[in-house]
């Protein structure tokens, strides 16, 4: 008898201990944000700070990490707000290359999907 109720006690033990293993990858998603410049002008670099900021916790998250027209970035899932600043290598449809001050902002996004998520912002340009 003692042996039955020890066997039983280890496997509630056993079930309750593997029932607790954390789930922190549910949590987290992968965002990438491209700037656009519409279709005329092909942007080929960028060197700007993105800054997202959660809506709901106010925490705020940055990157500098662009590949091209894109960053990307491992964020909580969650509704976000978006500001770009920086300046962009763009190729003018005469063919000219111009350096151009620009801006993106955007105040509410959803980024609730486990896998990646992809958003495209139009760039303000200030000069």
């Amino acid at each position: 008898m003692k042996k039955t109720i020890l066997y039983i006690t280890l496997l509630l033990l056993a079930a309750v201990a593997t029932a607790c293993a954390p789930q922190e990858d549910d949590i987290f998603t992968t965002a990438r944000i491209t700037v656009a410049a519409g279709d005329e002008i092909a942007i080929s670099r960028i060197q700007a700070q993105v800054l997202l900021t959660n809506v709901n916790t106010r925490q705020a998250v940055t990157t500098a990490d662009f590949q091209g027209p894109a960053a990307t970035i491992e964020l909580l899932r969650g509704a976000y707000q978006i500001g770009i600043e920086g300046v962009a290598t763009c190729e003018m449809p005469d063919g000219q290359v111009r350096i151009r001050q620009f801006r993106c902002q955007s105040d509410y996004v959803e980024f609730a999907s486990k896998d990646m998520n992809e958003i495209t912002l139009n760039a303000i340009f200030l000069d």
